[in-house]
């Protein structure tokens, strides 16, 4: 696991954010911090937390995790032992039970993305997460920079570990859902979230951040 920060101004208040699949910090520039630090977490070939970022953490008199994607089953894994110290929990269209039929993504389309996964199909899967035209140039105007062999190893290994570890489900406070969503559909979301976490429903897809202009307005979902 890598680590970035995409805002620090020595504020009392951090937010953990946990990116998804293939993506970097770029994506996420055009948001403003809200006056919170931002340290982002991504490339889920390790699922090691670097120790920095534990002692970085300690510094800090609230502490939230937003986790996006497949993000939220990597946030869970890395700080269920700390649940008790943080204040919000957000999980942001993504579920504890990522390759499911039910609950996640069916089986056979994740595995069929890693088996079909070019340069070609990786833009169109960039493409089905925004359900706004304009989103969409945003994010093409922000592409993430990783290159094409890591992120398919990336999901190779993630789709190795979810096969064998299972998750409690007490972790998240709250769950975002996209209505528009067509990578995890906003049903099998609902079907997984509700009863475990307070379910806020929003209008945009799979990457909905630029309906929000700051990273403060996503902790004030919950």
């Amino acid at each position: 696991m890598k680590y970035s920060w995409l805002h620090k101004k020595n504020s009392h208040h951090l937010i953990l954010f946990f990116n998804g699949w293939s993506c970097d910090e770029y994506p996420f520039s055009p948001l403003k911090s809200g006056e919170c630090d931002v340290l982002m977490l991504n490339d889920y070939r390790d699922l090691t937390m670097p120790e920095e970022v534990f002692e970085f953490m300690e510094v800090y008199q609230k502490i939230s995790v937003v986790a996006w994607s497949f993000g939220v089953w990597v946030a869970q894994v890395a700080l269920y032992p700390l649940k008790e110290t943080l204040r919000h929990t957000i999980a942001i269209n993504g579920t504890l039970q990522p390759v499911d039929k039910e609950f996640g993504i069916p089986a056979p389309i994740a595995l069929g993305t890693l088996s079909g996964l070019n340069d070609k199909n990786l833009e169109k899967f960039q493409r089905r997460m925004f359900s706004d035209k304009s989103h969409w140039k945003q994010f093409v105007d922000n592409k993430p920079q990783r290159g094409f062999d890591e992120v398919k190893n990336e999901l190779f290994l993630l789709l190795q570990h979810f096969k064998v570890q299972k998750l409690k489900d007490d972790f998240y406070n709250t769950a975002v859902i996209g209505r528009s969503d067509l990578i995890f559909s906003a049903s099998n979301q609902l079907s997984y979230w509700e009863g475990k976490a307070d379910v806020v429903k929003v209008s945009g897809g799979h990457f909905c951040f630029y309906d929000f202009s700051n990273w403060y307005d996503i902790i004030n979902l919950s």
